[in-house]
């Protein structure tokens, strides 16, 4: 209930240009990232250009099974919606292997 009010605020900062309450928002999601919730998190991120939670999402898909990831309803709302961010999750987890 918490995290979908924090999600439309988030909605309603980027729209309106409110720097702060974005920042705000972005925080709050990103201490409260699981599993279940990081796909929708990060599909988010991607729409209202919210790059610390963008960057927060893709370490725990690293960090974590992305087995557990890939059976979520939000992974595969992911796919279908923004198919842009994998990219960015590959180039990465490409970055991350190198170091």
């Amino acid at each position: 209930m918490i995290k979908d009010t924090i999600w439309h605020l988030l909605a309603a900062a980027d729209r309106y240009a409110v720097d702060r309450q974005k920042m705000m928002c972005q925080s709050i999601l990103s201490k409260n990232l699981s599993m279940e919730n990081v796909a929708t998190a990060l599909a988010l991120a991607d729409q209202h250009n919210c790059d610390k939670l963008k960057e927060v999402c893709i370490e725990l898909n690293m960090m974590d099974d992305m087995n557990a990831l890939v059976s979520t309803q939000g992974y595969a709302n992911l796919k279908r919606a923004c198919p842009s961010v994998f990219a960015d999750i590959l180039e990465r987890t490409s970055r991350h292997r190198k170091n």
